[in-house]
């Protein structure tokens, strides 16, 4: 579960090989007169499947992947590493342009001068897979599903400064505009820095005509949802949940052409040994968070396997439930968490967990050390002086004592008759939490805490993530590059879908409103160093360690381009080596 921005290619994925009884294993069958499948399809790895194929209600990080390949962008986004900060292009009105200026849909924008009204040209020769056109409607209509209440969209914050926000619910026949097919305009209801109006004008559309006539109450369960229309570079061919989703080349893509590769196949392969063997042998073609300890191993059995590396936009947390969640569920009363709504206890488990040990034992040199959620990348807004809580048992300890909690007779600090005891969960699969859990299970009991650990199927651990049904579990976030952190941290718990934590702090949500009251994104840098220094005290997380992201690539695979946008950043300009039928597109 990870902040996506919504027109960028994704990350990577799954799986081992295809089509199960239609094609056989890797080792190259030859079908059509020669051509073997494997010169035609390129296989990635994946832990866990996605929830759906709709951008408005997905929120798994493999599901922003597979929406990527088939839903369109406005802008396309680029990274300045001078300074860290994202930036944003128009399309290229030529068709004659490179591959690259095509990928978007906006010709061009303009900002207002007094920084409140943001419009888009579109281009004209783009059609959903259909062959109905794709036009501002589409957008509008998208945007009203974002916002609706019923559908309930993790990405409502998005709208959180179009006009009729400020006074409850966006008005959108003021905030977006549609005076024809190719013009689009979003108003807001005060000025926005360029840079974020592009941002959160930036969510995927969604066919008008295909979804106008379903019901809000009926939205999350409509087929159509894993029946998925787009005009990407690639379209659906196939989805056989909990194993793998087959991609096909889409031959009528100008957004901006039809994939490289034939077909491209995400497979889900919980285990992360299966996963490293199956890279090892060829059977997959990529497998990202490969451990730094194994490079060696798996390059000397297999040297066609290349080591790609870029950071620093993941990070892994533990979350500390801040609120009584059961009494929130039932009454929308907000009570402090009986084990940690206060941050003495919250600071105390952090000094508790010997973080260093973590990274030492797991990710080495790939790994550094977290204190909040601002990227040490995003050089512009890091908060670059604050001192890292310090393993520290003994503080660890006295801080538990000052707030009442004494060692029992069993060993296990108790208060008022409750023991300190919970379970952390985090998701299957996952070996470096699963490694990091056990080092937090053992620093916990030594200062007489009793930590439980448990690890659930990826989609049921997300689902009661957003339902904030722990009291403790272990994430992790990919970061948006563009910051704007209301959506994670505000104290409205009905509208701040990713605040898993129940956290509230009245001057966070000023500081970011102050932030992206800055019309030049540079000047909000005080108001995010201050964020960052409230979080520190908070602590309504364990910030752990941020990861350079470490991924298997198989050298047969030409042309791929990873960075701190993703791993799968050009995936529709790959090629594959050798391959005679590179560029050609799958028969529909």
């Amino acid at each position: 579960m990870q902040k996506i921005i919504s027109h960028v290619f994704a990350k990577t994925v799954l799986l081992c090989f295809f089509l199960s009884n239609a094609l056989s294993g890797c080792g190259g069958k030859k079908e059509n007169g020669g051509i073997s499948a494997r010169d035609t399809t390129v296989v990635l790895a994946t832990l866990s499947d996605i929830d759906n194929m709709n951008p408005v209600i997905s929120s798994t990080v493999t599901a922003s992947y597979v929406n990527g390949l088939m839903y369109p962008g406005l802008v396309k986004s680029h990274f300045d590493t001078s300074i860290g900060m994202l930036t944003f292009e128009p399309a290229s009105a030529s068709p004659n342009a490179d591959r690259d200026k095509r990928s978007a849909l906006a010709t061009s924008w303009t900002l207002s001068e007094d920084h409140k009204t943001l419009t888009y040209k579109l281009r004209s020769d783009v059609t959903w897979d259909d062959g109905a056109p794709l036009t501002s409607h589409d957008f509008k209509f998208s945007y009203q599903l974002y916002g609706n209440p019923v559908i309930a969209s993790v990405r409502q914050q998005y709208l959180s400064e179009l006009v009729g926000a400020e006074k409850g619910e966006v008005d959108f026949d003021k905030a977006i505009l549609t005076p024809d097919d190719t013009t689009l305009i979003f108003n807001f209801y005060k000025p926005v820095s360029e840079n974020l109006a592009l941002f959160h004008t930036g969510l995927t559309p969604v066919p008008k005509h295909r979804w106008e006539k379903v019901p809000a109450a009926e939205f999350r369960s409509s087929p159509y949802n894993s029946e998925p229309l787009g005009c990407g570079p690639y379209k659906l061919r196939k989805w056989s949940k909990q194993q793998e989703i087959v991609m096909a080349s889409n031959a009528n893509c100008v957004l901006p052409a039809p994939g490289n590769i034939k077909q491209i196949v995400f497979r889900v392969i919980p285990d992360y040994t299966v996963r490293l063997g199956q890279l090892q042998t060829g059977t997959v073609d990529v497998v990202e968070s490969v451990k730094p300890e194994d490079f060696k191993n798996l390059q000397q059995a297999n040297p066609n396997v290349e080591v790609k590396s870029v950071g620093l936009r993941v990070f892994d947390y533990v979350g500390w439930m801040n609120i009584d969640q059961h009494e929130y569920a039932k009454t929308k009363t907000v009570r402090p968490h009986p084990l940690f709504g206060s941050k003495k206890v919250r600071q105390a488990m952090t000094h508790a967990i010997d973080r260093i040990s973590i990274i030492d034992g797991f990710l080495g040199k790939y790994g550094v050390l977290a204190n909040t959620d601002i990227s040490p990348t995003l050089k512009w807004a890091h908060n670059n002086k604050l001192i890292p809580h310090a393993y520290d048992p003994k503080k660890a300890a006295q801080l538990l004592e000052a707030e009442g909690w004494k060692i029992g007779a069993d060993g296990i600090r108790e208060k008022n008759g409750r023991k300190f005891s919970f379970t952390l969960y985090t998701n299957a699969g996952n070996n470096r939490r699963n490694y990091a859990s056990t080092i937090i299970q053992q620093n916990l009991k030594e200062i007489g805490i009793e930590c439980k650990l448990e690890a659930q199927e990826s989609n049921v651990f997300f689902k009661k993530l957003q339902e904030r049904q722990y009291d403790a579990f272990l994430a992790g976030w990919s970061v948006g590059l563009e910051i704007d952190q209301l959506d994670q941290w505000g104290s409205d718990l009905e509208k701040s879908r990713f605040n898993f934590t129940g956290f509230q702090n009245p001057r966070v949500d000023k500081l970011c409103n102050l932030a992206k009251e800055k019309l030049n994104t540079l000047d909000a840098a005080p108001y995010w160093k201050e964020y960052q220094q409230i979080l520190h005290d908070e602590q309504p997380y364990t910030f752990l360690y941020w990861m350079k992201e470490t991924h298997g690539f198989n050298s047969r695979i030409k042309n791929a381009e990873v960075n701190i946008l993703s791993s799968l950043y050009n995936i529709d300009e790959w090629k594959l080596q050798g391959s005679s039928a590179a560029g050609k597109n799958v028969a529909e």
